[in-house]
């Protein structure tokens, strides 16, 4: 072994130009297919460990080269996902090794991540734990003013109905775990349901209408692959409500929209055939008089995209911010954060779920400014770890808007409070801000609402308490005090 590395060494010093070549040919080799379907992937944005062990099995198996993986994959997946890996290997075996290679010489040992201490505390609010859900599993939470009610899902099949002093009022039982609600117009709710909620491309989920009178349900559309989200909106005219619907999948998935035709039935009209559609934002952005989106695909080639309403379920697509594919998009919505007209972009990234389980420098809360041409540039990130989502308020009514964000994978072992952080607008700055309630679970949804009705806008927190990387004594902690939800009632008012 000591000779053969002595041998490296003596090559490389005598031939310094075949080495460097090698070097660069390597290089090219991973641009080339590494960076075809997505942003190309920098070594550095990884340590070696990760790459080795997590990133680059995965990267073999979608290339074709090494399928033993599909093993590891449910019987119910493997046929779905074997449609998106290439029939035949995209490189021959020498090429892949030239692109290991690459990615595990230059890549760094550790990436240094730190978690920066937070020293302010949250005044804006006071918090308020809630235990009125058996489970601190919740999927969504969705405030309903109009009728002083808040519904969470639970990842146990349930969705439940509290008042407005977050008593439980009504629970229904459901065939799945629901994802996201919507109202219609008779105020019966409208729901996503996932199949299963774990990663899967299942074709189980569903849309339903709830009547909540009798516990009935009465199916839209079917056939989905685990659905997160859904807008209601009359996309062609005709004074009906389509739908458009985030099918996140797995490996694979599909941002649909669905005409409705009237009769009960929805045609199916496919904009991506890409998994990882997270959220879309319904909105006229070209200013032709017709309801336009942007979406969030966050899986694989994460980017934010327009979809330009041309009539008939017809759409120009843009990609007007792509990211690479280990960043973790995980939310994104729309705010004039510069008062000047135009919408801005607030964006957050930090899902550690998949192969990457490290604190990340990069991952957090951005704000992207719209130039005036839908063009946006970057002005304002917070290295928030394992950022999940991110809303923009004016909390303090103080004319300038302000930010909630949590985290699902934040630094559970030294600052498990940044799960929430509240910036406050002080004119010239975002100021972070923690409270140790924040530290009792794991947030994975937010709202933000005026739910005692008294002028300002308030904050709800729902948990979904997984204990994977989560030190035993906080994860006891979170069993014996079973907090579902925090609400962040706001002081203003």
């Amino acid at each position: 072994m000591k000779s053969h590395i002595l041998l490296a060494v003596a090559v490389c010093f005598l031939f310094p130009f075949s080495c460097i070549n090698q070097a660069q040919k390597d290089e090219q080799l991973a641009q080339k297919y590494c960076g075809s379907c997505h942003v190309f992937p920098d070594p550095g944005l990884l340590d070696k460990n990760t790459w080795e062990k997590s990133v680059l099995p995965q990267m073999s198996f979608r290339m074709g080269i090494e399928t033993s993986l599909l093993s590891s994959i449910s019987p119910d997946d493997q046929l779905e996902v074997l449609r998106t890996i290439p029939g035949e290997p995209l490189v021959t075996p020498e090429q892949w090794e030239s692109i290991r290679t690459y990615y595990l010489k230059n890549s760094p040992d550790s990436l240094g991540a730190r978690t920066a201490t937070i020293s302010n505390i949250v005044e804006q609010f006071t918090p308020e734990p809630y235990t009125s859900i058996p489970e601190a599993l919740t999927t969504f939470i969705k405030s309903d003013t109009g009728h002083n009610s808040i519904y969470v899902g639970s990842r146990l099949n349930k969705l439940y109905r509290l008042n407005e002093k977050f008593m439980l009022e009504d629970s229904f039982l459901l065939a799945s775990p629901p994802s996201f609600i919507r109202f219609s117009i008779d105020g019966d709710p409208i729901l996503s349901l996932m199949g299963i909620m774990d990663p899967n491309d299942q074709p189980k989920g569903e849309i339903i209408a709830l009547h909540e009178a009798d516990h009935t349900k009465h199916q839209l559309i079917d056939s989905l692959k685990r659905p997160v989200y859904f807008e209601i909106v009359d996309l062609d005219q005709d004074g009906l409500e389509d739908m458009v619907v985030c099918a996140f999948g797995n490996y694979a998935g599909a941002l649909i929209a669905f005409k409705n035709l009237g009769n009960g039935k929805f045609e199916k009209h496919t904009l991506q055939y890409l998994p990882g559609a997270r959220k879309v934002i319904i909105r006229d952005i070209d200013n032709n008089g017709m309801a336009d989106i942007l979406a969030l695909m966050s899986q694989g080639d994460e980017k934010i995209i327009t979809l330009l309403n041309q009539g008939n379920f017809k759409f120009r697509i843009n990609t007007i911010l792509r990211f690479p594919p280990v960043y973790g998009s995980s939310y994104f919505d729309v705010a004039d954060f510069n008062s000047d007209g135009k919408f801005d972009i607030l964006y957050t990234n930090g899902d550690n779920a998949d192969y990457s389980m490290i604190l990340k420098p990069y991952h957090g809360v951005r704000i992207f400014l719209n130039n005036g041409n839908n063009d946006f540039i970057e002005s304002w990130f917070y290295n928030m770890h394992g950022a999940s989502q991110a809303i923009a308020r004016d909390f303090d009514l103080d004319g300038d808007l302000d930010i909630a964000a949590i985290s699902f994978f934040p630094d559970f072992k030294k600052h498990a409070e940044q799960g929430f952080i509240y910036f406050e607008n002080n004119g010239t700055e975002y100021v972070p801000q923690i409270t140790a309630m924040a530290a009792t679970g794991r947030w994975l949804n937010l709202e933000a609402a005026d739910i005692d009705q008294d002028g300002d806008v308030d904050i709800l927190l729902g948990a979904l308490n997984f204990y994977n990387g989560v030190p035993s004594e906080l994860a006891q902690r979170w069993k014996d005090k079973n907090i579902s939800i925090i609400v962040m009632r706001n002081k203003e008012h």
